[in-house]
């Protein structure tokens, strides 16, 4: 995705995950571990102890105070699936270690499943990793400014641009001014209402925003610091830099990986690109991450994520 991403961080060769993840029992056993950590835990009662009942595609685990029922995937983003816990563990593995991201027709030749499917199982994927980032906010320095995403549809470039979907862009930078972490939303419009909102949701108030002299920007001066200079692209400064270098990397990929797509799904490949570069330092492999999220992100039916 990004030569910013260390290619070097810690990840399964194929051999080791499907040795560890190979079978539906070592699958089922990681998601008991990450869904009761503490061990069983009635949703219902929160009674410690429970019977299982076999026979069926997946255990249920019944508690004998209450008699709820419930299952390992119960409340994750594989409730309800038809699909096998193996499968659903290498889509995630193939997901995490494809860092420019992976297209649907790839992903059904790896696991061998519909077009159809992969794309729902790509689509829920995202759903976690969007909800993951929607838990933490950027603070300190922080660089912006607006991107705009719909191919090379003739019209106006930059801000006024028509039938094209506007993104506000934040990127969070180090004490030696070197990027840390990314936030990336669609906005209906480069008003300053939009771009207040916008920061209000993703970075703590009382940051120092670095932007260019677009007007609108006036409207974060009441709880942000505000840093409003001309952009000058050919500037030794570096003002902006590490920025721009994140658009034209998530456009790149975008184009490189999707072959382009449409905005009705764009934040999603967003948040997907957002995950990925703000834990590219993690001790933790990504697939270990991603299956974390997998479990504590709210269930979605197809409906429900519009696909």
């Amino acid at each position: 995705m990004s030569k910013y991403i260390d290619p070097k961080a810690n990840t399964y060769s194929l051999i080791e995950f499907q040795s560890k993840y190979g079978t539906e029992e070592s699958c089922e056993q990681a998601l008991f571990q990450l869904k009761w950590p503490e061990g069983f835990k009635c949703p219902k009662c929160g009674s410690c102890y429970y019977t299982v009942i076999s026979g069926r595609r997946l255990p249920l685990y019944q508690c004998p105070v209450c008699r709820r029922q419930t299952s390992i995937t119960a409340g994750t983003i594989m409730a309800n699936t038809k699909l096998s816990l193996v499968k659903w563990f290498l889509a995630l593995y193939f997901v995490a270690t494809n860092k420019d991201g992976i297209s649907e027709m790839a992903l059904s030749k790896y696991i061998n499943v519909t077009l159809k499917t992969a794309w729902a199982l790509l689509h829920k994927i995202r759903h976690a990793m969007g909800e993951r980032e929607g838990l933490y906010r950027l603070g300190g320095s922080i660089e912006m400014d607006e991107a705009f995403f719909g191919g090379k549809a003739a019209g106006k470039r930059g801000r006024g641009s028509e039938n094209k979907t506007e993104v506000a862009v934040a990127l969070q930078l180090d004490g030696d001014g070197h990027p840390q972490f990314l936030k990336m939303q669609i906005i209906p419009d480069a008003k300053g209402s939009s771009l207040l909102s916008f920061v209000r949701s993703n970075v703590t108030e009382g940051s120092t925003i670095h932007s260019d002299a677009f007007r609108s920007y006036n409207a974060l001066s009441e709880d942000y610091c505000c840093d409003m200079q001309k952009y000058d692209p050919k500037s030794s400064d570096g003002r902006l830099k590490w920025l721009h270098v994140m658009i034209s990397n998530i456009k790149a990929n975008i184009q490189g990986a999707y072959h382009g797509l449409e905005g009705t799904y764009l934040q999603r490949y967003l948040d997907e690109f957002c995950y990925r570069f703000n834990r590219r330092h993690s001790k933790k492999t990504l697939f270990d991450h991603l299956l974390a999220c997998s479990v504590w992100a709210p269930y979605k039916t197809v409906a429900e994520l519009g696909i």
